[in-house]
């Protein structure tokens, strides 16, 4: 494991430890609260429930990746990873999301998804940066894989602690990552350059991925 590598997965740990020690303290009025998500159509926003339900499956496919390490030819990068169609992606994303609170209790997903964080790491740790296997939309490296779940911990970090009246734990080094990240996708889609508003990194991550209103046209770049 290179030290960039290296430096990625602990990263990725600092991010996913401080959102689990949020799920151990979720009470049952936590976990029925709404978040302030926008669900794309008429439907209701999801809870806490469901925002948890999707965490889980969000860093779960680092497992279907190492579970898929093959030979070919990567399709994808940490950046192109987010571009996607909001109007096709957001509708399948919010029901299994649903889907997957439904079949659990707090208890037990909240242990779930703790043993999705470790089992997680330790497969990243054990295997070589350079294997490729599945990234959802297309073929990744495992070094380009881990900075996408180190900005889906960070987004969906900060919407859990939206959603409970409390300040986010996301680290300055992982909103300082993501909001690299949501740069260059920035300049990928469209024309570079963040809104001469938006100079704060957590302030760009929040307009970026649609966590605040933003007049410019460009935004948000992310589901």
């Amino acid at each position: 494991m290179t030290d960039r590598h290296l430096q990625s997965t602990d990263l990725l740990e600092r991010e996913l430890r401080a959102v689990e020690e949020l799920l151990t303290g979720l009470t049952d009025d936590d976990w029925a609260r709404p978040t302030r998500l926008v669900p794309e159509g008429d439907v209701p926003h999801w809870r806490v429930a469901d925002l948890v339900a999707h965490i889980d499956i969000s860093i779960g496919l680092t497992l279907a990746l190492l579970d898929t390490v093959q030979e070919g030819q990567p399709g994808r990068d940490r950046v192109s990873f987010f571009i996607a169609d909001r109007s096709q992606v957001a509708p399948v994303v919010y029901d299994y999301a649903v889907k997957h609170a439904a079949d659990q209790t707090r208890e037990s997903l909240v242990q779930q998804t703790s043993s999705t964080f470790s089992r997680s790491l330790d497969g990243i740790r054990a295997t070589d940066r350079s294997a490729i296997g599945s990234g959802f939309f297309a073929l990744m490296t495992l070094e380009e894989w881990v900075p996408t779940r180190t900005v889906e911990a960070v987004v969906h970090g900060i919407d859990l602690t939206d959603a409970l009246g409390r300040p986010t734990v996301a680290s300055p080094e992982g909103i300082a990552h993501t909001a690299r990240i949501l740069d260059e996708l920035l300049a990928r889609r469209t024309v570079a350059g963040r809104p001469a508003d938006l100079t704060d990194d957590e302030a760009w991550v929040r307009a970026a991925s649609g966590r605040a209103e933003h007049p410019d046209p460009r935004l948000p770049l992310i589901v």
